[in-house]
């Protein structure tokens, strides 16, 4: 009798953690709104870069290092190895600085081509999932409870003339990497590290973002 008793208090044990394991499981189910919706949520994102460019005709990689800054006014490469200079996205231009200073302004309304990209990592840094899905085959991979890969398959054939898949990957609300696979099937990686999340730009920050 004892030993039935202890048997049925086992199993109805035994249900109960397997019931509060889903629910733990189905709580931490991520979703491409929840991931977007996370990232979105740090106004700048500042760090330092790895870019890694793979050269599909040789398998030759070429690597560059420095600062970048993700914002709601625009998004900065700031290399400084092996040599330094800029690349500035806002929603109206892209601006390229040379070492010596020289800006290369590009306007966003005569290419469509950077238009569209620049569209998509806005969207993607501001939470805008519908415009996201507008352009792109969208998958979500949630590869454990906090880890994640958005596989992003361009829809519009512009797009799709200069980049075959862009992969980020991350956990929570940091973005860890960026992959870009190019129609020419070069990829360029960049890897993200030491990101901090300050609430407002310094002058100096902001004034990448301001086209003279």
């Amino acid at each position: 009798m004892k030993k039935n008793i202890v048997s049925k208090k086992s199993v109805v044990l035994g249900l109960c953690l397997i019931f509060l394991f889903s629910f733990q499981l189905a709580a931490q189910s991520l979703t491409l709104e929840s991931v977007c919706k996370s990232l979105a949520s740090h106004p700048n994102t500042t760090g330092d870069f790895t870019q890694i460019k793979t050269l599909q005709t040789n398998g030759r990689k070429l690597t560059s290092t420095g600062k970048f800054i993700f914002s709601q006014e625009g998004i900065l490469w700031q290399t400084e190895k092996p040599f330094p200079s800029s690349l500035i996205l806002t929603k109206e231009a892209m601006v390229q600085v040379a070492a010596n200073g020289k800006k290369s302004v590009m306007s966003g309304k005569d290419n469509q081509i950077f238009s569209n990209i620049s569209d998509t990592l806005s969207s993607v840094f501001s939470g805008n999932v519908d415009a996201l899905k507008k352009n792109f085959e969208c998958e979500l991979v949630q590869e454990s409870d906090n880890n994640w890969k958005i596989l992003l398959t361009p829809k519009d054939s512009t797009i799709a003339s200069v980049m075959k898949s862009m992969v980020l990957a991350g956990a929570g609300a940091d973005l860890s990497s960026l992959e870009m696979s190019e129609a020419s099937e070069n990829t360029i990686r960049y890897e993200f590290k030491n990101q901090k999340y300050p609430e407002e730009l310094s002058a100096d920050e902001k004034q990448n973002f301001v086209n003279e």
